[in-house]
């Protein structure tokens, strides 16, 4: 067997690809196969932060529907949750955006209309998650109400 070392082969970094070869046979690299590893963990890596990303998104939708309302050990459970969910999303380096009532000017890369489609200003329903600059989440938005106008008095 013959054997080199690969640098800069992600997972496979610093593992040695071998030729093997048989009666009558060429040689073959085995290299292809560290490539396809390194494909399928940054797919399995991607698939892992989404789903984190959702659980970060349905864990804060679930704290403030349950407020102060759960007894003491709820409370306390809960707030090792938060501890454990937060860990994982530094970890990971994801992070939630967008203010529950916060209004801003659409975006389609950021936001998930509901409601009346064309709305220039939108107003946060639920969160929404990233990683660095990439959106896996986006935020689910509804069209900002309009300020009712102030009628001068007669």
């Amino acid at each position: 067997m013959l054997g080199r070392r690969q640098y800069g082969q992600g997972m496979a970094a610093g593992k040695e690809t071998k030729s093997v070869r048989r009666a009558g046979a060429r040689a073959v690299s085995i290299e292809p196969n560290a490539k396809i590893a390194n494909a399928l963990a940054e797919s399995s890596w991607a698939e892992a932060d989404e789903a984190l990303a959702e659980a970060l998104v349905e864990f804060a939708a679930l704290k403030r529907a349950l407020g102060d309302e759960p007894g003491r050990r709820a409370s306390d459970a809960l707030d090792m949750l938060a501890q454990a969910l937060s860990r994982a999303k530094r970890r990971r380096g994801l992070s939630l955006f967008g203010e529950i009532g916060e209004e801003s000017p659409f975006d389609e890369h950021m936001h998930e209309l509901s409601g009346a489609p064309g709305a220039e200003r939108v107003r946060i329903v639920r969160e929404g998650a990233m990683r660095g600059r990439e959106v896996l989440i986006r935020a689910v938005v509804a069209p900002a109400r309009r300020a009712a106008k102030k009628r001068a008095p007669r």
